[in-house]
């Protein structure tokens, strides 16, 4: 077995999250969110890194858990909640995702959302 030193790894996830930022970044601007093209480029992809990392430091991979979240943080952004909100999000999210609670996690930050909205 190929073992990648620390940092190859960290190329290798900075590589991944480069292109999943890519990729996020085009569907958010495609999303029918009323207010998608409003969202400067460069806190976009600022954001998104943070997700992504986030995530990533709680061992989480899964790539439509990570993308979900992303999808929620840059919404409660244009809702213009707290950083402390924001990042309160995230860390229940990863909690629950790291306990195969992803979706339910999903549904509660939802319904926060929709409260603060």
């Amino acid at each position: 077995m190929i073992e990648f030193t620390a940092d190859q790894e960290k190329r290798a996830m900075r590589r991944d999250c480069r292109i999943w930022t890519e990729f996020m970044v085009e569907a958010w601007y495609m999303s029918d969110h009323p207010h998608a093209t409003e969202y400067r480029a460069a806190d976009l992809v600022s954001d998104l890194r943070k997700v992504y990392f986030a995530c990533r430091e709680n061992d989480i991979e899964n790539v439509q858990h990570i993308s979900l979240l992303g999808f929620k943080v840059l919404y409660a952004n244009m809702l213009g909640c707290s950083q402390e909100d924001i990042t309160a999000i995230v860390q229940y999210f990863c909690g629950n995702a790291r306990a195969g609670n992803a979706d339910f996690a999903t549904n509660w930050i939802e319904t926060y959302l929709e409260e603060v909205d």
